[in-house]
């Protein structure tokens, strides 16, 4: 009797002991990922301190919650191998947070399942990459050790009396567990604009927690791309021609200045507005050239950068097409053989030579695709080029530059559209570690490296606009000079806050987010300042007016001829001459003060500007212009 009740008793605590390890086991993986989702929400600078606010509040119980459905999941569809499966899980979604990291890091937005579309340019940005990960990212692989040693545990103390539960069981602890998840996600959800959401990726992230959004990202593409009849209705092609009608019409000062004369755009890599006419704190000069330059054209101090997960690409297509870049993804992945009433379309038909200049691979952003949609003829890539000048990526800009220009044939007007390369992020390439170029106490971080790669290119800039005038061009050619996106990423804030004397904010750092934009041509109003607000969608309809051709289909504005500028941002923020208005915070701040609006003040403008992005998704998605 004795001997079987201590083999009662040592088998209810070996049962007992299996049972309490495995319970640990859970709650572990529950917790690790816990401390990993609220360590992306803020080493990405998604959500901010103090900790303890309502709105992270919801963020925490939106990521609690939907854990907690996830993991119901398991409890049910798994059971001899539950283990396993749970640490599988876990393996993959840190691995997935810790490359939304990376990503949020540069492009400010989570992966979604139409950037997975673009998974081939991760070699080509394996510097980029490489440079944004840190230390203490360590964290998102921390618990597999301690998940190991608790499976040895299991295996040694529970294995065969704690490896199979009856269905019933489990799926009563599944429906508690779901229950629980659930209720505690429907408070968050119940609390978040859920309005917002197909205009912001950031706003579902940030509110409901980074794997909420994932499972919204492929509900969306699910529903977008298999659900979706991409046919355009006849409603929502009256829906577009009543936008483009009712668009307030412009005057025509400055129309038709430079009609038949040729066209010069140059995408200036990574050129933000904050170094120009800016010296280092051992007074250097950062952009000489383009400071000289500017003098001598009409120059936009609040030009805003527009691109969405396309970077480069998407500013491309905003100043060729007049059309915001897609909600997902790339547009030259995407929608690469879609109708786009462009400049080079439109030039073309003039009789113009179309040429498009980058010294990349060709199949870069799927270039070698979009660009004859775009109506390009001629597309010179890193093929073409000889490479006598190695920085970063490729080519250097100088020998770019002189290189591009062989190639256009001068004897009828041309429109060429240069694309630089040499100020590519990560900056820190061997050719600036002994560049000539005194950036003070930067020298060696992250921000002495971007300006000596944007001196470098205003060095290149300055040689090419010299060329062009030694060669006849400059005083019969139409240049336009703009900065494609950001250079310094929200990770490295710091440094350009104490680099400009600012403090951060949210406001003074969406303010911070313009680019240059000159443009130059003879008799124009070269030297004077526009203060007017302004995006790169801005640029095909300004060119028009000055060239003398229309662009009925472009959504944007003419820069010259508008009384009161604005810019919409692709994640739907706004900003104009009056105020920033930021979608994630669902606020408004005075443009000069940064006091913050009353709602009154600008929801119904900014509900109506907004609506420029439903029409671009539209003739985007459903190649809306092919007619």
């Amino acid at each position: 009797m004795r001997k079987k009740n201590k083999a009662f008793k040592s088998v209810k605590n070996s049962i007992t002991t299996a049972f309490i390890v495995e319970v640990v086991f859970w709650l572990a993986v529950i917790g690790a990922l816990m401390i990993k989702c609220f360590y992306f929400q803020f080493t990405t600078r998604l959500n901010s301190r103090p900790f303890l606010t309502l709105n992270n509040a919801y963020t925490m119980m939106g990521t609690f919650g939907t854990l907690l459905i996830i993991v119901s999941i398991f409890i049910l569809a798994f059971n001899k191998k539950r283990r396993i499966a749970l640490l599988i899980f876990d393996v993959f979604l840190s691995l997935l947070i810790f490359a939304d990291t990376i990503y949020y890091r540069y492009y400010y937005s989570a992966i979604t399942i139409p950037v997975l579309y673009q998974i081939r340019l991760v070699g080509s940005v394996g510097d980029s990459i490489i440079s944004l990960i840190k230390i203490k990212d360590l964290v998102y692989f921390a618990d597999f050790p301690f998940l190991a040693v608790i499976l040895y545990a299991l295996r040694r103390t529970g294995k065969d009396k704690m490896s199979l539960f009856k269905l019933k069981y489990r799926a009563i602890t599944a429906l508690l567990v779901f229950a629980v998840g659930l209720t505690v996600f429907k408070i968050a959800y119940n609390n978040v604009d859920t309005s917002i959401f197909p205009y912001d990726n950031n706003y579902v992230a940030r509110y409901l927690g980074i794997k909420y959004f994932h499972y919204y990202d492929i509900k969306r593409f699910v529903k977008e791309n298999l659900l979706t009849n991409r046919t355009l209705s006849s409603k929502e092609r009256a829906t577009i021609d009543e936008f483009f009608k009712n668009k307030p019409k412009s005057s025509d000062k400055h129309r038709g200045i430079a009609k038949g004369k040729n066209l010069i755009l140059v995408q200036v890599e990574a050129l933000q507005h904050f170094v120009i006419n800016r010296k280092t704190d051992k007074g250097e000069e950062i952009t000489p050239n383009l400071n000289k330059l500017i003098k001598e054209s009409a120059y936009f101090d609040n030009f805003y950068y527009q691109i969405g997960g396309g970077n480069t690409a998407d500013a491309e297509l905003l100043v060729n097409a007049s059309l915001y870049p897609a909600k997902e993804g790339c547009a030259y992945f995407r929608f690469p053989n879609n109708t786009y009433h462009s400049l080079g379309n439109i030039l073309k038909q003039q009789g113009y030579g179309t040429y498009v200049f980058h010294a990349n691979n060709p199949t870069f952003w799927n270039r070698n695709v979009a660009y004859k949609a775009l109506g390009f003829d001629t597309f010179v890539s890193n093929n073409d080029y000889v490479l006598d000048e190695y920085i970063g990526w490729g080519l250097g800009d100088a020998s770019f530059f002189r290189q591009s220009l062989d190639r256009i044939d001068t004897s009828k007007p041309f429109y060429g559209f240069f694309i630089t390369l040499s100020s590519h992020f990560p900056f820190k390439y061997e050719f600036f570690e002994t560049y000539d170029f005194d950036v003070g106490k930067y020298e060696g971080q992250f921000l002495g490296y971007y300006l000596k790669a944007i001196n470098y290119a205003d060095y290149a800039l300055g040689r090419f606009i010299e060329e062009l005038k030694e060669r006849g061009l400059y005083e019969d050619t139409l240049l336009v000079i703009y900065g494609d996106h950001m250079a310094v990423p929200k990770d490295y804030s710091e440094q350009l806050m104490e680099f400009l004397g600012v403090e951060y904010s949210d406001f003074n750092w969406a303010k911070l987010q313009r680019v240059p934009c000159l443009i130059h041509y003879p008799g124009l109003e070269n030297g004077k300042v526009f203060t007017v607000t302004g995006g790169e969608i801005d640029i095909l309809p300004t060119v028009a007016n000055l060239m003398g051709f229309d662009a009925p289909y472009a959504i944007g504005k003419d820069l010259f001829n508008t009384e009161y500028g604005y810019a919409v941002l692709r994640n739907s923020s706004v900003v104009t001459d009056k105020y920033i208005y930021l979608s994630g915070l669902r606020t408004a701040f005075d443009i000069n003060t940064g006091k913050e609006l009353q709602p009154e003040e600008y929801e119904k403008e900014v509900s109506a500007l907004q609506r420029e992005l439903f029409i671009s998704d539209l003739i985007i998605q459903k190649n809306g212009l092919k007619r």
